[in-house]
């Protein structure tokens, strides 16, 4: 089996102690907390092995991943990371009595990296255990905290450490191993205590027994540095992931950036007003005539900042948090003038599309999506996004390549990622040996055929 450790380490954290704690060992007062809070939360530990499907090489490849989870309700209920579970086909647990069993994927959230599964519980005997969640709200600057998990698919261990800072911000093009971008709702406590590749999911834990934060990345190359998604964070999108299997969001596609340093270029207030950087092409913000550079003042009423970059995922979460269908007023500063703009929020769609793999022409497939499309800079959602191609297959030989755009199959158009599948699937069925494949490569239209004939061990002319 194969194991899932991506560059970004985006799995989890990193692997040394805790320099502040180092040089002294805890008094007695502090062990015993230490042994207390270990006792409430490990019996509710989960160590998780998911089997995804991975599309990147050209061709379909189950995988075995490894990650942790802690059981929050009576239930079953498990939260773990949306990049351990989020793609998975089958999940086994192992839990704290070692019993092994299966795990049935609810829900997840990429954009905070929180997914939810739920353990089959119909012929385990024993009683699960359940971990209590916190008040990440409370965290303290250099406050005790323990890592508990499995890293690199070891037994359930845990690591000491503390709180080096809760309001860490990433930006939002930060994206997961299958793709979506993450990040851009919340901030990130940053701990040293140490942990690795198989911790994401697992819970960071207070002294008090409680969990604070669901572990999550590490930064690459660099030692005692690792983080954790708030807790406050987590137990409103579990709530939304049980009740509706994912998180319903407002967008209205526009992007922000820190107005300290233009403060005087612009002429506001400080702590006043919220800068657009960008808009995207066809969104709710364009239609209604919102600009690059315009300064949103208030947000139906209410003054809106963010003087600050730690402030602007605050900001997107206020929008978020609407109805989609919903009327917000804008007021906004634009060239020393306000204006106000009326515009109507749309709820936030599927982050990446479905995957498919077209075994007999040697590549994978993406659905594009509307964010895809933003992040491609794609004129619409037509066709399908190439993500992988076999080596020395068909498609390889043809010269396809990976983020090609495929818009018509033959004479036949592709709209969509259903057409491209009943396009292929018919083509396969009648044996067409050729196969001209129109495609967009960096906004230049190219042909790539595909000669089927030339297929290892199906070459005619042998």
């Amino acid at each position: 089996m194969k194991f899932l450790f991506p560059i970004l380490l985006i799995f989890t954290m990193t692997t040394a102690n805790a320099v502040a704690t180092a040089n002294a060992a805890p008094d007695n007062s502090t062990q015993k907390k230490i042994f207390s809070s270990r006792d409430k939360v490990m019996p509710a530990l989960v160590h998780i092995q998911p089997v995804i499907k991975n599309y990147a090489t050209g061709e379909m490849e189950k995988q075995a991943v490894v990650g942790s989870g802690v059981i929050i309700h009576a239930d079953g209920y498990v939260v773990t990371n949306y990049h351990v579970a989020g793609k998975a086909e089958r999940i086994i647990c192992t839990l704290a009595d070692k019993e092994i069993v299966q795990a049935t994927y609810i829900g997840g959230d990429p954009m905070t990296d929180i997914s939810v599964i739920k353990l089959d519980l119909s012929n385990y005997k024993n009683k699960i255990n359940i971990a209590e969640f916190g008040d990440s709200d409370s965290v303290q600057v250099g406050q005790y905290v323990m890592a508990l998990g499995s890293p690199l698919s070891l037994s359930r261990s845990i690591s000491f450490g503390v709180i080096s800072t809760k309001d860490r911000y990433f930006s939002s093009n930060v994206r997961l191993p299958s793709g979506e971008r993450t990040g851009r709702y919340n901030l990130w406590l940053q701990t040293d205590a140490a942990i690795n590749p198989g911790n994401s999911g697992g819970p960071l834990v207070n002294l008090d027994g409680k969990i604070i934060g669901i572990n999550s990345r590490a930064q690459t190359f660099a030692n005692n540095i690792g983080f954790a998604i708030p807790i406050n964070v987590v137990k409103a999108v579990v709530a939304e992931i049980i009740d509706h299997k994912k998180v319903i969001r407002s967008w209205i596609g526009l992007h922000c950036q820190p107005l300290q340093e233009l403060e005087e270029y612009f002429g506001t207030n400080v702590n006043s007003g919220v800068l657009i950087s960008s808009i995207d092409p066809g969104s709710p913000a364009e239609k209604s005539f919102l600009k690059a550079g315009d300064i949103i003042l208030e947000l139906d009423g209410q003054s809106v900042s963010a003087r600050f970059v730690e402030e602007v995922p605050f900001f997107y979460n206020i929008i978020a948090q609407y109805k989609p269908g919903s009327e917000i007023s804008l007021k906004v500063l634009r060239n020393d003038e306000t204006f106000n703009f009326e515009v109507l929020t749309k709820q936030l769609g599927d982050l990446q599309g479905e995957d498919f793999e077209s075994k007999e022409w040697g590549f994978t497939v993406k659905e594009i999506t509307r964010q895809m499309q933003v992040d491609h800079q794609l004129d619409d959602t037509h066709g399908v996004l190439v993500i992988g191609v076999k080596n020395v297959g068909v498609a390889d030989k043809g010269g396809l390549r990976r983020q090609d755009v495929i818009s018509k199959v033959n004479d036949t158009e592709v709209l969509n990622f259903e057409e491209f599948i009943a396009t292929y699937n018919a083509l396969t069925i009648e044996k067409v040996e050729k196969i001209m494949l129109t495609i967009n490569r960096s906004g230049a239209i190219r042909h790539v055929l595909l000669d089927i004939t030339k297929e290892e061990g199906n070459d005619k002319d042998e």
